[in-house]
């Protein structure tokens, strides 16, 4: 019986991490195609701010479009690493000293693992 569920398991975790490496793969070729386009959109660009304004003046107005664009997701991605983790809450302290209190976690994380691996065992069919 034993064996029955942990190769149920295996083949669960084997097919989600299948998923995993495939939309991986799509979205790396994604970001790889987008930073192509991005690249002839920036020439382009380029070619026509230099008809317009002289190579060295398009240049530069790329440049500094490039570093002020950088500063501004720069700060922002700044500013989500110094957001609180959902963690470290009040009411997940207060949950984590009850947890601590009963003194068994197997109360705790007994139903939450059944409840995953009966979740990966009888998880919903492959979209056709």
């Amino acid at each position: 019986m034993f064996a029955v569920l942990l190769l149920a398991v295996r083949l669960a975790c084997a097919h989600a991490l299948r998923k995993i490496g495939q939309a991986s793969a799509l979205f790396t070729a994604a970001v790889i195609f987008g930073l192509i386009g991005f690249i002839g959109f920036a020439a382009a660009l380029w070619i026509w701010l230099a008809h317009m304004l002289g190579p060295i003046a398009a240049a530069l107005l790329i440049g500094v479009a490039g570093v002020l664009l950088a500063a501004i997701f720069g700060a922002i991605g700044r500013a989500k690493l110094r957001t609180a983790s959902p963690l470290q809450s009040p009411a997940a302290r207060a949950l984590m000293a009850e947890i601590k209190a009963n003194g068994s976690t197997l109360e705790v994380w007994g139903p939450a693992i059944g409840t995953a691996v009966l979740s990966f065992i009888l998880g919903g069919k492959p979209k056709q």
